[in-house]
């Protein structure tokens, strides 16, 4: 019976062509000896395995022709294995097969020991002595066979071989799931890929890889040109949409926008809440400022996903450049992270340059300015003839506003912040389009706003631009009435200044809001103002004197109020006892009735004309 699977091997081997060569264990220990040497231990004793196991697939197929019982199959695989010269002989010491009542392998667990393994000869001749087990033809050959008649995951391992030191080569085998951890290095050598699979697979992540580094060189170089070429921030970003098709914002510190593509304005504007109150709330702690990022940074919201780096110049973070993942767009990638820096790279470069050629100019705006607000022009005809050197038009209607700027907690002013604030302003005014000429002057900021120019309807948005950039200071904005004449633009300087200082309660106010207090200041009867306040106020007019103050702010306040009693008291957090004893004082240094409208109006316009001329502060 034997004998006859032998020949019927041997004849179904021919007719598929499927030839049988031999070899000897010298021959093949050879070349065993060249896989170790060339591909290293590990890579070979995996293509060892694999090799034995499609040998015993390749029998166990054959046997199956001719029987398909287990016991018929589990017996012929002695045979067939030492027909194949690995071995001199096969001992089964133990063995237990469970089946189910369908007739299929429910469990399998048995033990035998290979005699005169070639391999384990081999491996000695040629390697001396190994720390682990060698026979990985035999283990795989006996893997595949038993996996094969069984059709479930068989596994052998070799437990004790004489090429270690162990008086004979033994092993166990059981189904895959029994094994639990104790194969799970041996399977992922049984599961490795192929050399020439591992070869393809390298080669087409080689082959990726040099596609990728073509795109970002390729991105990099078109990036390059375009600020070569005088492409602005909206080009850039233009240009990154078209090459990438990731929608693209490149924006201020305070996530407002400076340039964007590939996405409606609307969308931009609904993803920029969303943002900015995702941040606020995570950025509690720090009264809700709004984070900086020093480095690109991944972000996600309810909405939406960004990636976002710094813009930097001269070490200085002045904006972002994001990149947004909507719902319904495109994913994010860890190429982008390149592909967003580059663009980050390419903006600095476009800034840096604009800060250079900026800062030239605006110097000279602000010198200009300067010269005209110092009087150093000898007449009128000179300022505009060169003011349209400039591109301003001198003779035609202007604005003048003062900003004015105090750390929060704090009436101290930073010269530094100063510088910061000018150039935070202009750079504003700027990438918006607006004209203006805008300089310092005793310690606020001043802009000369052409009438034409349209931007003090939009004084509202740069408040808002400068409070977002840096919350940590109090700002405020005065503006002058209309002039043509710019020989007198230091009246109009004053008038800004009034206003600033009656803005009390107002983040910005116009002169013009002021009425008749305007109208007085505006006369220059300043010596006549100060007298009448003498006069009406007594006493309460030596304002070095702390209790006079604290009455003379009473006073204020409860005509500001209307003689409204909660309401001042509310204002002053006083109570009314306290309230009502400082009143009283109030009308006895007075001697006048407070309640009496024509008093309280004639009190209260002195007061708000000594707080614009800044002789009072309340």
């Amino acid at each position: 019976m034997n004998n006859n699977l032998a020949k019927n091997r041997e004849q179904t081997v021919a007719e598929d062509g499927n030839k049988k060569i031999l070899t000897t264990t010298a021959a093949f220990g050879v070349l065993r000896k060249g896989l170790i040497k060339n591909l290293g231990t590990r890579r070979a004793t995996g293509f060892l395995l694999r090799y034995g196991w499609n040998l015993g697939v390749s029998d166990a197929e054959e046997a199956m022709k001719t029987n398909t019982s287990i016991d018929f199959l589990i017996k012929q695989a002695s045979i067939l294995h030492l027909s194949t010269g690995h071995i001199g002989d096969m001992q089964s010491t133990e063995r237990l097969i469970e089946m189910t009542d369908s007739d299929e392998i429910k469990s399998i667990r048995g033990k035998g020991k290979w005699i005169d393994s070639f391999e384990a000869h081999e491996h000695l001749k040629h390697h001396g002595q190994s720390d682990t087990p060698v026979c990985h033809t035999l283990t795989g050959y006996a893997s595949g066979y038993m996996s094969t008649i069984c059709q479930k995951e068989i596994f052998v391992k070799e437990i004790s071989c004489i090429a270690k030191g162990d008086p004979e080569c033994c092993f166990e085998m059981r189904l895959k799931e029994d094994w639990g951890n104790e194969i799970h290095g041996d399977l992922q050598l049984y599961y490795e890929l192929n050399i020439i699979e591992e070869l393809e697979g390298t080669y087409e992540q080689l082959l990726e890889q040099r596609n990728y580094i073509e795109k970002v060189s390729t991105f990099h170089k078109k990036l390059t040109e375009s600020v070569s070429n005088g492409s602005n921030l909206k080009d850039i970003a233009d240009s990154t949409y078209k090459l990438l098709r990731i929608p693209i914002a490149i924006e201020d510190l305070g996530f407002q926008k400076i340039a964007i593509s590939g996405i409606e304005e609307e969308e931009y504007i609904q993803l920029n809440k969303d943002l900015r109150k995702s941040l606020m709330q995570k950025n509690r702690k720090n009264n809700n400022l709004l984070p900086y990022f020093k480095e690109t940074t991944k972000l996600k919201t309810g909405n939406q996903e960004r990636l976002i780096t710094p813009i930097m110049v001269q070490k200085k973070i002045i904006g972002y450049c994001t990149f947004l993942y909507s719902k319904n767009g495109v994913n994010f990638t860890e190429n982008d992270i390149m592909f967003i820096e580059r663009v980050a790279n390419a903006a600095s470069l476009y800034l840096l340059n604009e800060k250079t050629s900026f800062e030239a100019i605006e110097k000279m705006k602000g010198y200009f300015l300067e010269q005209i607000l110092k009087g150093q022009y000898s007449s009128k005809e000179e300022i505009i003839k060169r003011g349209r050197y400039m591109g301003f038009d001198f003779k035609a209607p202007y604005h003048i506003a003062a900003i004015d700027f105090s750390e929060k907690g704090s009436n101290q002013k930073n010269i530094e912040y100063a510088e910061h604030l000018l150039e935070t302003i202009a750079k504003y005014l700027d990438i918006q389009g607006y004209k203006a000429l805008i300089g310092l002057y005793e310690g606020r900021i001043i802009m000369y706003i052409p009438s034409s120019a349209h931007l003090l309807a939009d004084m509202g948005k740069i408040l808002k631009h400068i409070e977002n950039t840096n919350p940590s200071y109090d700002y405020k904005i005065g503006i002058s009435d209309e002039s043509d004449d710019i020989e007198i633009v230091l009246e109009y300087i004053d008038e800004s200044f009034i206003a600033l200082r009656m803005s009390a309660e107002k983040k910005m106010i116009h002169f013009s809001d002021l009425g008749i207090v305007g109208v007085l200041i505006n006369s220059k009867n300043i010596n006549g103002i100060k007298k009448i306040a003498k006069q009406e106020l007594g006493p309460l007019y030596n304002l070095s004197d702390a209790k006079m103050y604290e009455l003379i702010k009473t006073l204020y306040v409860f005509l500001a109020n209307g003689g409204k009693l909660q309401k001042t008291m509310d204002d002053l957090s006083l109570s009314m006892s306290g309230l009502m004893y400082r009143i009283n004082k109030l009308e006895k240094l007075l001697k006048k009735d407070l309640r009496d409208s024509s008093h309280s109006y004639q009190l209260l316009l002195i007061l708000d004309s000594l707080l614009a001329l800044g002789e009072l502060k309340i």
